[in-house]
């Protein structure tokens, strides 16, 4: 061991101590150190050279530079040999979240042995990932946004544990197609969620919360019913099913179970569309208890059942006002209505939770159950050109179509949407089963995904029968009332409240342009109006009211979009461009205030 051993160690304990303990502190007998011809270490792992064996230095320096601060935030180091790069970046970049992820945490020690680490183990912003397996990676890295995120690799660094390594890459591209399809679907329904908002606002304080069920059906198995093909077989089961389960119905089934005689327990339903309101259009099912958010469409909250209770919503005027009242309870928004279901099953404290119908996939080329709204549309809306059956295979290769596996070793057409889904229930899955929850499969024609294993429904149907529990269970629930409105009168001023934030930003907006005008004209007075514009961003960083107008507010790749119009032709227009793109930033602002101002102002 040479002289940086003891102070890195001592250092990598102080910095995380529980990590340190449950680590060997062994270096790899895989790594043999050898001298730069600068005089600086190397190192080869088998016949692979780590870093240069000229100036590894500097080589670590042209790697950093690839970092640009003004445009990522964190650093993703996929293996790091002796350290070199998180070594440079780190001095570069004070205030850059580093994170080093490395399986075999002997490679680790090999690097505290043959470097100097000070700069990475007391950077303000480290984090470890060693020793992780890959679902745990996965779960740390899940949530990073990618366009914020620069990505290290180096084959030789990672050659040792490739197949490792490839998987964390999955992880962060499915991250990025999940940023992708958030910021597309933001784009396109933001203004129907922020109709619809405005048009529901006040169930908010009247209807119940899902947090009264919280923790209640800990011995209840639960039993989520999607619409995928498969489900066919198990509706003739779910008469006994329903004696056995708490039955957890999504919108897009709900009619092939009513047409089977069977009311759900709970039905689900998230998008905000018309037409998912559709799938409840001229239905009812008194005993079964509607999920759904104040963001639906208006005429789901009048559906005819048992009751309907509100989860938290997941945009920012209904968050702004379940702040001011009670919060309902979080579900998990995995991109899809049965991601949400799932979790509902997991609030109510279920440890065993079975899927039925999630196929995420077309199991013999079909895309839904038969007789659901999706199948009723295809041919009501078919034309002897147009068939339902051209619906049909739009529908089977429109995203990236690939064959994987079901549960009993078939191949099972799939694609680029439904990946993302399943990557989401393998993350979530595996990481439940760690804290006693089990998630089964009960028809196997569905995609495999691990994390949820098949289950025989010859083997559910033995189970007892708990129809007195489940009464048990929605009386507790009833009793528990978890969000009790305020009184009318509270709730209308904390709306007149909202209104005046609304008023005030709209107001500081128009402060913002003006001084931006003023600076673009006036040269001379460029100063003032730049020390305006920087008391001007203050106050908006301090409206209330800032947050819900984001809804409306455009994505980054608008914004992009429309500043390319800004002119940068001469050395004036280019040295003015921060005031041309705050301008552009204010007056975006100003027409989110006032599309909130047109549905608010209503009610």
């Amino acid at each position: 061991m040479n002289s940086f051993w003891n102070s890195n160690l001592s250092l990598f304990k102080e910095r995380f101590p529980g990590l340190a303990e449950n680590l060997n502190p062994e270096p790899s007998k895989d790594i043999i150190l050898e001298e730069a011809k600068n005089g600086s270490m190397t190192a080869k792992s088998g016949s692979l050279l780590l870093h240069s064996k000229y100036n590894p230095e500097r080589e670590a320096e042209s790697l950093a530079d690839a970092f640009e601060s003004e445009k990522h935030e964190n650093a993703v180091f996929l293996g790091f040999g002796l350290g070199y790069g998180p070594i440079a970046l780190a001095k570069k970049n004070p205030d850059a979240t580093i994170i080093l992820i490395e399986r075999d945490s002997s490679r680790f020690f090999s690097a505290l042995d043959a470097l100097d680490w000070t700069p990475v183990l007391t950077h303000k912003k480290i984090v470890m990932i060693l020793g992780a397996t890959e679902n745990e990676a996965a779960s740390l890295i899940s949530r990073l946004k990618t366009e914020t995120t620069k990505v290290f690799k180096t084959k030789a660094q990672t050659a040792h544990d490739e197949a490792y390594f490839q998987s964390i890459e999955r992880t962060l591209a499915q991250n990025s197609q999940k940023e992708e399809i958030n910021t597309n679907t933001l784009e396109k329904f933001a203004r129907l969620w922020l109709s619809n908002s405005c048009r529901n606002l006040d169930y908010l304080n009247l209807f119940d919360g899902i947090k009264k069920y919280s923790g209640l059906g800990k011995d209840i198995p639960f039993v989520i019913l999607a619409a995928g093909p498969s489900l066919t077989k198990i509706l003739p089961k779910l008469d006994e099913i329903k004696k056995r389960a708490m039955i957890v119905c999504v919108d897009t089934a709900l009619h092939a179970c009513l047409k089977n005689n069977i009311e759900p327990d709970f039905i689900i339903l998230t998008d905000p569309q018309y037409y998912a309101s559709l799938h409840l259009e001229f239905l009812s099912s008194p005993s079964s208890v509607l999920i759904t958010e104040i963001a639906a469409y208006p005429s789901v909250l009048r559906f005819n059942c048992r009751e309907t209770v509100l989860y938290s919503s997941m945009f920012p005027i209904g968050q702004f006002f379940e702040a001011k009242t009670m919060e309902k309870g979080k579900l998990a928004a995995g991109g899809s209505v049965t991601t949400t279901a799932w979790d509902f099953a997991r609030l109510c404290g279920s440890t065993k939770i079975f899927m039925a119908g999630m196929d995420l996939g077309f199991p013999g080329k079909e895309t839904h159950i038969r007789g659901s709204r999706f199948e009723e549309k295809a041919h009501t809306a078919s034309t002897r050109t147009t068939n339902a059956e051209s619906a049909n295979i739009a529908t089977l290769f429109s995203a990236s179509p690939s064959i994987a596996k079901d549960y009993l070793g078939n191949p099972i057409l799939t694609d680029k949407r439904m990946s993302l889904f399943s990557w989401w229930f393998e993350n979530q899955c595996t990481n439940a089963r760690t804290v006693g929850v089990e998630t089964y499969s009960l028809t196997p024609e569905s995609l495999a995904i691990k994390g949820i294993d098949p289950f025989r429904i010859e083997d559910f149907l033995s189970f007892e029968e708990i129809v007195e529990r489940k009464k048990e269970f929605m009386q507790a629930a009833e009793k528990a009332n978890a969000t009790p409105s305020i009184p009318t009168d509270d709730f209308l001023r904390i709306k007149e409240q909202f209104a005046e934030n609304l008023d005030e930003l709209e107001s500081i907006a128009k402060k913002g342009i003006d001084a931006a005008t003023k600076a673009i004209k006036d040269r001379s007075k460029m100063a003032q109006s730049l020390a305006r514009l920087n008391e001007i961003d203050g106050m908006i960083i301090k409206s209330k009211a800032k947050d819900a107008a984001s809804l409306v507010f455009p994505t980054k790749r608008q914004l992009e979009k429309l500043s390319q119009e800004i002119p940068q032709g001469t050395e004036w227009e280019k040295s003015i461009y921060p005031i041309q793109y705050s301008k552009l930033i204010y007056s975006q602002l100003l027409s989110s205030v006032k599309q909130f101002q047109k549905f608010f102002s209503r009610f």
